[in-house]
């Protein structure tokens, strides 16, 4: 444990296992916060930030994955969930599209077709 912890290796691992370890990481931290109310010595105690940061090293992956699959299972039809969609502005996800702006009602077609811009040729 005392070595560094590495996210590579759990990238490689299933869910399942993640989830395992992960319920097993949660247990330790419940007995280490338990161990500091009871006056637990100092080594213990400081080990509860490298179990919370692991925690969230294992959380990260999971989610990871969930999304990856997701996204993979989500390919074909085009149509990715709101929370995996780029974020951007809420000005730019509203305005129309290219082909939506170029559109024209048939009482403009009508305008532009009886009523062509006039051109004028100056004297001099």
């Amino acid at each position: 444990m005392s070595q560094k912890f590495k996210v590579r290796k759990l990238r490689d691992q299933k869910p399942e296992e993640l989830l395992k370890d992960l319920e097993k990481l949660k247990g330790e931290l419940i007995q280490l916060r338990t161990s500091k109310v009871s006056a637990g010595n100092a080594q213990k105690l400081g080990r509860i930030g490298l179990v919370r940061k692991r925690i969230a090293k294992y959380l990260t992956v999971i989610n990871q994955q969930r999304r990856d699959q997701v996204k993979s299972s989500t390919k074909t039809s085009g149509k990715l969930p709101v929370d995996l969609r780029g974020k951007q502005t809420r000005a730019i996800r509203q305005r129309l599209t290219r082909s939506e702006r170029a559109q024209k009602t048939d009482r403009q077609w009508k305008r532009l077709n009886n009523f062509p811009l006039r051109k004028f040729a100056l004297k001099e």
